[in-house]
């Protein structure tokens, strides 16, 4: 297992500076470009040659793209880009979500969602590259019904099983279930394993106060608070979900994203790469 940082954790004009600082405080030499985003203020080629002259490897290049609901039409062409600049960079994996609607229809959403993916899957798998979905909770209020069925396993297998294509896996984010009360070693991992191709690491609580740590960011999922937290100081046993991946081989990447303030980005960001050192190193000594 590989360890990586997200450029999730900045804005459109920081282009790509920070991510790399992110990358030397971690340790490691990759990182998800996230697009367009970290390519906003320099452009593509310019970010790009950058992260390569800092000798840093993509992992993923991730999106903001939902293809069920309303944000199919912009999804499409910004993974048929992403998918380009994947390609290009050799990351081979791409990150999208499934979106949301204003009722809760497993079934439909699942026949949508794969009918909406199936051209962004052709021309994955002519260029060798991955489509990896993000389990999500209601982070920012759009699904107040929870249509989302990234949020349930079950449901979220269901749609893997249904694609059944080696170019459409799942972007575990563990934390992620966690907001959406679900369990992840118990109940999210058994039946979502063998379609694991990529990973996101934080750590969150059940919020405990009225407003979250100095520096941590407040979550809320239907009524429910939630605050990032340190790695390794919150609720997700992450031995036992490094311990589950190392039983199914899993051997790719688990992407840091703390989910913090810049001014504690670095040195959060030190500590959560040797925490997930330690706990590799004990619970998946056969991956490091």
């Amino acid at each position: 297992m590989s360890i990586a940082v997200s450029g999730t954790e900045f804005t459109d004009t920081d282009g790509v500076d920070g991510l790399m600082e992110m990358a030397r405080s971690a340790r490691c030499d990759a990182v998800e470009f996230w697009y367009p985003k970290n390519a906003l203020r320099d452009g593509v080629d310019a970010a790009l040659r950058k992260l390569d002259r800092a000798g840093l490897r993509i992992a993923c290049v991730s999106t903001p793209s939902q293809l069920y609901g309303t944000g199919e039409a912009d999804a499409v062409p910004l993974l048929h880009e992403a998918i380009a600049i994947a390609a290009r960079t050799g990351s081979n994996r791409v990150n999208t979500y499934f979106g949301h609607g204003p009722v809760v229809d497993d079934e439909g959403a699942i026949a949508a969602y794969a009918d909406a993916l199936a051209p962004v899957l052709d021309h994955a798998a002519a260029e060798g590259v991955t489509v990896v979905l993000e389990n999500e909770f209601d982070a920012f209020g759009w699904d107040p019904v929870a249509s989302d069925i990234s949020r349930r396993p079950v449901a979220l297998a269901a749609l893997f099983a249904r694609v059944d294509s080696p170019w459409f896996g799942l972007n575990l984010d563990a934390a992620n279930f966690f907001c959406a009360t679900v369990s992840p070693a118990r109940d999210a991992l058994p039946p979502l394993l063998p379609w694991v191709r990529y990973a996101h690491v934080k750590d969150v609580r059940r919020a405990s106060a009225e407003t979250p740590p100095e520096g941590w960011t407040r979550y809320t999922d239907h009524g429910r608070a939630y605050d990032t937290a340190p790695l390794g100081t919150g609720e997700l046993d992450w031995p036992a979900i490094i311990g589950s991946l190392a039983t199914a081989d899993y051997d790719g990447f688990l992407t840091l994203e703390p989910h913090c303030a810049r001014s504690i980005l670095l040195a959060e960001t030190a500590g959560a790469a040797d925490y997930l050192r330690d706990v590799i190193g004990v619970h998946a000594p056969s991956h490091r």
